[in-house]
C-alpha cells in the first residue's frame, strides 16, 4: 500500500510523523513523507495527517479535504488537532484522533531526533495543552529511543516528577550522547527542593544547558535558589537558559519585561516565550494591552544575548523610537 505521512507543522520535528514511517515501512508500504499534501501523496490509497501548532490547522483540513475528495483515505491527529477537534470537524468532515495514539506511541527506531521517556504533567498549567494530550497522571517508559542526531531533544513535559528510579535509567541511557537537550526543563520548584541530589545525577549528562522556566510568581524564588546553586558550582550564566512566558494572564509589557531583566539580575539567561491562547488559530496574535509591536521589542532585546550584554534597556529603547521617529 502507498501511505503519505504529512507534517503540516513543518519544519518543526514531530516525533510522531517519524513513528508512523517507520511502523509502516516495516509492514511493507510505501511510505512518503511530505510537509503538504503533494503529488505523490494524492497517489496513496491512505494517508495521515498531523500538526503541532493551531495556526497550522488550515492548512492541515485543506489538505484533509483535498485527499478526501480523490478518495483517499485520511486520519489527522497531533496535538493541535486534539485542542481543537470540533474546528477539524467541521472544516475537515474528518472526526479526528484526539490524545496520544498508542498504535505509533512505542515504535522503536534508531533514527528519531527527539524521545520521550514519560507522559504526562501534574501541573495542569491553564496555558499548556499538556493535559489535554498526555493528561495529569505521569505514565514513564523504560523503552524509550535514543535520539541522536547533532542536537537530540528529551521532550518529557516534568521529567522530575517522574520516580527517582526512572530518572536514574534516563541518565544511564542517555549519558553518552552529545549535546543533549532536555527540552522542557527541570521544574525548578522541585529542583530547588534537594538541588544538590539532582545536580549530581543530571551533571553525568552532556547537556546542551540547564533549562528550568519562570512562567508564574510562584517559580520566582525557587528559580532564584536553583540559579545560585548552579552558580556556586561554576555554571555559567550561559548554561542557564530560562523559559519565561511573555503576554500570559494578563500580564503587561512591562510585568514581563521586569521578569526577563530579574533573569537577567539573578546570572541566568532569559528565553522569552510567546504567549499564544491554546485554542485559536489567529498567527498574528496580540495579547490584551500590549502594542502590536510590543512583543518584537521584547524579543528584540532579551531574546537576544549578544544585545542584552552589550546595552543597557534604555540604551536600546532609545535606539528604538530613534529609529521608529526617522522611519516617520
Amino acid at each position: 500500500m502507498k501511505i503519505a505521512v504529512i507534517n503540516e507543522s513543518y519544519p518543526i520535528y514531530n516525533l510522531a510523523i517519524h513513528k508512523m514511517i517507520n511502523r509502516f515501512e516495516r509492514e511493507g508500504h510505501e511510505v512518503a513523507f511530505s510537509p503538504r499534501a503533494d503529488f505523490w501523496s494524492q497517489e496513496c490509497q491512505q494517508a495521515y495527517i498531523s500538526a503541532i501548532f493551531t495556526r497550522d490547522l488550515p492548512w492541515l483540513c485543506l489538505d484533509a479535504r483535498m485527499l478526501l475528495n480523490l478518495g483517499v483515505t485520511v486520519e489527522v491527529g497531533g496535538p493541535a488537532v486534539t485542542a481543537m477537534p470540533g474546528y477539524v470537524l467541521e472544516h475537515s468532515g474528518i472526526t479526528p484522533h484526539i490524545g496520544l495514539d498508542e498504535r505509533f506511541e512505542h515504535v522503536p527506531g534508531t533514527n528519531y531526533l527527539a524521545t520521550f521517556t514519560s507522559r504526562g504533567c501534574p501541573m495542569g498549567c491553564k496555558f499548556c495543552l499538556v493535559k489535554d494530550v498526555e493528561g495529569l497522571k505521569v505514565i514513564e517508559y523504560d523503552d524509550f529511543p535514543i535520539p541522536t542526531g547533532h542536537n537530540p531533544f528529551v521532550c518529557d513535559n516534568n521529567l522530575l516528577f517522574t520516580s527517582w528510579h526512572h530518572q536514574q535509567l534516563v541518565v544511564e541511557k542517555l549519558k553518552h550522547v552529545r549535546n543533549l537537550d532536555i527540552n522542557s526543563g527541570f521544574d525548578c520548584r522541585v529542583f530547588a527542593k534537594d538541588p544538590a541530589r539532582y545536580y549530581e545525577l543530571y551533571k553525568q549528562l552532556h547537556m546542551e544547558s540547564w533549562r528550568f522556566a519562570y512562567d508564574s510568581s510562584n517559580q520566582r524564588e525557587p528559580v532564584k535558589e536553583c540559579a545560585d546553586f548552579l552558580h556556586k558550582q561554576g555554571v555559567s550564566y550561559r548554561s542557564i537558559s530560562v523559559f519565561c512566558l511573555c503576554g500570559g494572564d494578563g500580564s503587561t509589557f512591562e510585568d514581563d519585561r521586569l521578569k526577563l531583566q530579574y533573569l537577567i539580575d539573578i546570572g541566568t539567561s532569559p528565553y522569552p516565550m510567546r504567549y499564544k491562547p491554546v485554542y485559536l488559530i489567529d498567527r498574528n496574535y496580540v495579547p490584551p494591552g500590549w502594542g502590536p509591536k510590543d512583543m518584537d521589542i521584547i524579543f528584540g532585546y532579551y531574546g537576544n544575548p549578544f544585545v542584552w550584554r552589550s546595552v543597557s534597556w534604555q540604551t536600546y529603547m532609545g535606539e528604538q523610537n530613534e529609529w521608529q521617529a526617522q522611519s516617520h
